[in-house]
């Protein structure tokens, strides 16, 4: 029988997962920016996504695709 990892729990939200590589410095200063918000670093990642695929909206970059039912 397969062991069972991390990955196949269920999870606690319908949210989309993203999983990301980047060098430790920048993961440590990523957990110290989201600690000093009181921010888990998920959390702190997916608003600056947010605020960056929101600019690129309002600038015209990129076009509004609907998310959950509702217009960016």
């Amino acid at each position: 029988m397969p062991e069972e990892s991390a990955y196949d729990l269920p999870m606690a939200t319908d949210k989309a997962k993203l999983m990301v590589y980047m060098d430790q410095p920048y993961k440590d200063g990523l957990a110290k920016l989201a600690a000093a918000q009181n921010r888990s670093m998920s959390n702190y990642v997916e608003t600056l996504i947010m605020e960056a695929v929101e600019a690129a909206i309002a600038a015209g970059d990129i076009p509004p695709a609907p998310v959950e039912g509702k217009q960016l």
